[in-house]
């Protein structure tokens, strides 16, 4: 690809939230091997007495429309971690996979389907740095009481057993604007009073405008793949936002997230697009947010100068024209550095560390004075 030349990838239409009936089934052919470990009996041998096994306690349930289905899922705290993010645009899926999400090396990208009956039948694609698609894993995920249960034919979880997923039970440290949560009944949180001023009453002094080191340059893909960690908005440490880039085939896709083990601190990044010297994406919102119902995409453009990406917010919902997308708005950027390459991020994970805050240590049950999100919560 020439430098400059527009790159484009927008996954899937966007279309209204989908507001159908759901049922449940659950399929599980003879020989197939499936992943967890929630469902079955060590003492049951057999994939025809797995099947039963699991049908049994699959009991009908009301029916659920797509926002019991979508945002991020996580195997149970203190269990081997795969978290999983699905976009729901009518009935089809986007997403992305991960053992963690601060590692680039373990990600992988959803895409799929969602059936009322048949639930999210999808695949996980993995790709090499340079792009180039290194195995891809068919999988299904349904409902079953709350919970979603994937199975599929995934290299690195093949153990004869479904693996369950959860809601994360973790509430995300309040912010200054209340945050809405998904699925429907799970209550919201309220935001936390700030000072009003510094030290000695003095006040906050403006930011000096940004001072750019050099020439934005003309983009390329290879030129945004990789790590970039926020540096100028919230805290660095286990909360820092980490963006991760990646191109799979010739199309960038990507993950934010800070913490990188918490199911409900993740997104993806999507609808990416490079026109000369900006990058355009959107941070797709599922299942937190701060405006109710909690899905929508925050559309960003940003340019890059040595190592620095410098990144605005256009808005909520905009469809980007590559003839003629928006000028960047003028006022406060943020400033994200890298790009670290996904080699360099290889073991990085923050599984099992102080699990519900500073000094909690790796205990999977909340302290005292930290209250979990119902399991069940809206179901």
């Amino acid at each position: 690809m020439d430098v400059g030349a527009p790159f484009r990838y927008i996954s899937g239409s966007r279309f209204g939230r989908l507001t159908g009936r759901t049922a449940f089934c659950i399929v599980l052919a003879a020989g197939v091997p499936i992943m967890g470990n929630r469902f079955a009996s060590k003492t049951v041998q057999g994939p025809l007495l797995l099947l039963f096994g699991i049908l049994a306690l699959a009991q009908p349930a009301a029916a659920l429309n797509a926002d019991y289905w979508r945002g991020g899922w996580r195997t149970p705290l203190g269990d081997e971690p795969h978290i999983y993010y699905f976009v729901i645009r009518g009935n089809q899926v986007t997403g992305a996979y991960c053992r963690s999400c601060s590692d680039a090396t373990t990600m992988g990208f959803i895409d799929g389907t969602w059936d009322e009956k048949a639930g999210i039948a999808f695949t996980v694609t993995f790709a090499n740095p340079d792009g180039r698609i290194r195995s891809v894993d068919n999988q299904q995920a349904m409902l079953v009481e709350g919970r979603l249960i994937v199975t599929g034919d995934a290299a690195s979880i093949r153990n004869g057993k479904g693996l369950t997923l959860v809601k994360d039970p973790r509430r995300p440290d309040p912010g200054g604007a209340p945050a809405y949560y998904l699925p429907p009944g799970t209550p919201p949180v309220l935001p936390v009073a700030r000072p009003t001023g510094g030290g000695g009453g003095g006040g906050v002094a403006p930011r000096a405008p940004y001072w750019e080191p050099g020439p934005f340059r003309a983009l390329r893909p290879a030129d945004v793949v990789g790590t970039w960690i926020a540096a100028s908005f919230g805290p660095l440490g286990m909360n820092k936002q980490i963006f991760t880039f990646v191109l799979v085939g010739d199309r960038l896709r990507g993950v934010v997230c800070g913490r990188c083990d918490n199911a409900y601190t993740l997104a993806t990044l999507e609808h990416t697009l490079i026109v000369g010297d900006t990058l355009y994406f959107d941070i797709v919102h599922q299942d937190r947010g701060e405006i109710d119902p909690p899905i929508f995409d925050r559309n960003i453009a940003a340019r890059v100068v040595q190592n620095e990406m410098i990144a605005s917010i256009l808005g909520t919902n905009v469809v980007i024209d590559p003839a003629n997308p928006p000028a960047r708005p003028e006022g406060r950027t943020f400033t994200l550095v890298g790009p670290i390459a996904p080699e360099g991020t290889r073991g990085n994970t923050s599984e099992g560390i102080d699990v519900w805050g500073p000094g909690t240590g790796s205990a999977v049950q909340p302290p005292p004075g930290r209250t979990p999100i119902p399991p069940e919560s809206g179901r």
